[in-house]
């Protein structure tokens, strides 16, 4: 095993004892920051606040086109007979949803909340225009 000269190991120790009270001064780590005012805030949180906005209105923009499909079936389904709502592929639906959400990291109970809400709104929909089809005779 080699020897450190007690020389060095002193000028070491010293280092990095003078470079941790240097560090904790800076409040790295070592105490609690002081919290920015309300404008500072603002201005630090603004790139990520844009970046969720822009995912927002790219959820919105899928939901859209999501529920334009969704108006497309009710008429497939109106024009061939068939019942709007469909128990299994609704599951289906959920459990392919939640294990996506799995996989990404995301809380599978909340996407399979956010998914019932989505799917029951697309079968109000989907009645909707079934039972307006059958009121004009169609």
């Amino acid at each position: 095993m080699r020897k450190i000269p007690y020389a060095a190991a002193v000028a070491a120790t010293l280092f990095f004892a003078v470079g941790n009270v240097a560090y904790a001064q800076q409040g790295v780590a070592m105490s609690k920051p002081t919290p920015p005012s309300p404008e500072e805030t603002q201005k630090m949180m603004t790139p990520y606040r844009q970046r969720i906005d822009a995912l927002d209105a790219e959820i919105v923009a899928l939901l859209g086109k999501r529920f334009d499909v969704i108006r497309e079936v009710a008429i497939f389904k109106t024009k061939h007979g068939i019942h709007p709502i469909q128990p299994a592929r609704i599951e289906e639906v959920v459990q392919r949803a939640r294990a996506q959400a799995q996989k990404a990291g995301v809380d599978a109970d909340l996407i399979e909340k956010l998914y019932r809400v989505i799917i029951q709104k697309a079968c109000d929909e989907e009645e909707e225009y079934a039972r307006a089809q059958e009121a004009n005779g169609k």
